[in-house]
């Protein structure tokens, strides 16, 4: 089964809109129910299901604004889709940039499998020449 780029685009759209209205109940409806998301490859265990999901949403959020998220050019294979993301940020009171990948697995039009790196720095930054290429 193939993920079209259309569906992409509207569900990355629709992450960014989560991350910048800090959007709980919205992070878990863009997942299948039983999805699987694993924010950091040393996370041993992934969130998985609507609840967990929204869990991890409702305290990452927390002192979260002034939210900037843009993405790279998705590349898709099959289901699965890989693409690079840039957000910038305020979180207690300090600027920081975070850069990052995401490597999606897409049932229908949400995502059944979402794992993500990324490096976290003070500041706002703006991407190096050639991003998101």
């Amino acid at each position: 089964m193939s993920v079209s780029a259309d569906v992409v685009k509207a569900w990355l759209e629709e992450f960014g809109r989560v991350w910048r209205e800090g959007d709980v109940a919205g992070a878990a409806a863009i997942m299948t129910e039983d999805a699987s998301y694993r924010n950091s490859p040393f996370l041993e265990q992934p969130f998985v299901g609507h609840d967990a999901i929204a869990g991890f949403w409702e305290a990452a959020l927390v002192g979260v604004s002034d939210v900037d998220f843009r993405y790279g050019t998705p590349v898709i294979e099959g289901d699965r889709v890989g693409v690079e993301w840039w957000a910038t940020l305020r979180s207690g009171g300090e600027d920081y940039t975070l850069a990052g990948n995401f490597l999606l697995t897409f049932a229908g039009n949400r995502v059944a499998d979402l794992r993500e790196s990324f490096v976290k720095q003070k500041g706002a930054l703006q991407p190096h020449a050639g991003w998101g290429l």
